[in-house]
């Protein structure tokens, strides 16, 4: 079965002019359009299949980049000038700084609901359960977003006036784009990806689509042991994480600090395992269970009063690590790909 859902269209952007001078959003990175992603056929297996259970999310932040290169008649070195590269910061700003620490609570956001990079950067598996949580969310994101760039564009004019005082003889007035078209630069965009079996290819011919099924369906089950890994892998990482602080200090050592995080990490985790199993693994959905039993009742704040407390959850910790170290062969690191090397 294969689903589709519609998200919210985004205006398709439109890449700046080329008149011999680069813009500032050199350092920009476009990613791909999703619709590239070549579909693939739904493989004929007994295993779960993922679209059954979720869906494609890509999202594309942009913004301007903030560094060009620096004229090679600008740097001073007894060396030869081919072989040294330069660059100077167009904008000593915090507001690009805030736009890009937000552009990773946006990512931070979607690692805890979806799973992450399984195509390509930028392209999520969202559980259909989570789908209007996430949509919600992502709305929120761009509204506080365009919140922020425009904080950043009504600054703008006299940040390239302090940019000329500082830069000197390095400023170049071309690097700096008038405010409407560096407000261009700034989207966040998102959309909803389906994919389905190319069924046109069989009228070309039986055997290629029959190659393609074949291909396809090992394709799929790699894909199904990467997202296994990548959930059993990110639940080890937090009880290692887990089980550190919660070990005792060595002598003449600081005291450990329990952030909040200690624990709302973990919960965050546990709480949306049941959605984000999509390959109904049983192994993992026993340990997530024991884990929280674990942590029932347990707060932060309760962890820094109590070292009984601490005790007890580290050796239960412990014992979770011991079995869950059985169940991480190896950490995934790399994407998945329906396109050949």
């Amino acid at each position: 079965m294969t689903t589709t859902l519609e998200a919210p269209t985004a205006s398709k952007l439109t890449k700046p002019e080329k008149n011999g001078v680069p813009p500032i959003e050199l350092s920009i990175v476009h990613t791909q359009e999703p619709a590239s992603i070549p579909p693939p056929a739904l493989p004929s297996t007994t295993q779960p299949d993922l679209f059954e259970k979720a869906i494609c999310l890509a999202v594309s932040l942009r913004k301007p980049g903030n560094r060009r290169k620096l004229s090679a008649s600008l740097v001073d070195v007894d060396a030869d000038k081919d072989l040294i590269s330069a660059q100077k910061i167009l904008l000593s700003c915090e507001h690009l700084k805030t736009i890009s620490h937000y552009d990773g609570e946006i990512r931070r956001y979607l690692y805890t609901r979806c799973l992450p990079s399984l195509f390509r950067e930028g392209v999520y598996l969202v559980p259909l359960g989570m789908v209007e949580e996430v949509e919600a969310k992502l709305a929120a994101f761009a509204d506080k977003r365009k919140q922020l760039a425009k904080a950043f564009l009504e600054a703008y004019p006299s940040l390239i006036e302090e940019a000329q005082k500082q830069l000197r003889a390095a400023f170049n007035p071309s690097d700096y784009p008038c405010t409407e078209r560096m407000e261009a630069n700034f989207r966040m965009e998102w959309r909803y990806i389906a994919f389905s079996v190319p069924g046109t290819l069989k009228t070309v011919s039986h055997e290629m689509f029959r190659k393609e099924q074949e291909k396809a369906a090992r394709q799929w089950a790699e894909a199904l042991e990467e997202v296994r890994a990548l959930l059993r892998t990110h639940l080890s990482e937090l009880v290692q994480h887990l089980v550190d602080r919660l070990s005792g200090n060595d002598k003449g050592a600081k005291p450990k600090v329990f952030k909040n995080t200690l624990v709302t990490n973990m919960t965050e985790f546990l709480e949306t395992f049941d959605a984000r199993n999509l390959t109904d693994d049983t192994e993992l959905a026993s340990v997530v269970k024991r884990a929280k039993d674990l942590l029932s009742g347990v707060d932060a704040q309760t962890l820094r009063t109590s070292a009984a407390l601490r005790s007890s959850l580290h050796e239960g910790f412990s014992n979770l690590k011991g079995t869950l170290d059985t169940l991480v062969v190896s950490k995934p690191t790399r994407a998945i790909s329906f396109e050949e090397e």
